[in-house]
């Protein structure tokens, strides 16, 4: 057996141990945890209240491009952080830096001008 093969069913095995564990998690839960449904406890949960009309209530599209904006700009300043850190007085990093900020700033600029941040009620 060489080297590679080894290396090759440890990983298979590995996942076989993964697979195997989440199996036997789940069979643990089916046996094991208490299954009596009722009305009360199928009803949708909202904090406590009765529920406050369908559940099932369509969700207006603008409130996904206001969280698609926040993940963008989250991430940047996520990523603006880590980079900073690393910088040291490199002015290539530095300009890579300004031109990733300049280009989301552009694409928020973008964003401006074509609405995505006005609420329309």
């Amino acid at each position: 057996m060489t080297a590679g093969s080894s290396a090759v069913l440890f990983v298979v095995g590995l996942a076989a141990a993964t697979v195997g564990f989440v199996l036997v998690v789940f069979l643990a839960n089916r046996l094991l945890a208490p299954h009596n449904p009722n009305p009360e406890k199928d009803a949708p949960y909202e904090c406590g209240m009765e529920p406050a009309g369908a559940p099932w209530a369509r969700v207006n599209v603008r409130f996904a491009s206001i969280a698609l904006l926040f993940v963008l700009f989250d991430v940047e300043a996520v990523l603006l952080f880590a980079v900073a850190t690393r910088l040291r007085g490199s002015i290539a990093g530095l300009v890579e830096a300004a031109v990733f900020a300049a280009l989301l700033a552009l694409g928020l600029f973008y964003a401006w001008r074509k609405g995505a941040l006005e609420w329309r009620s």
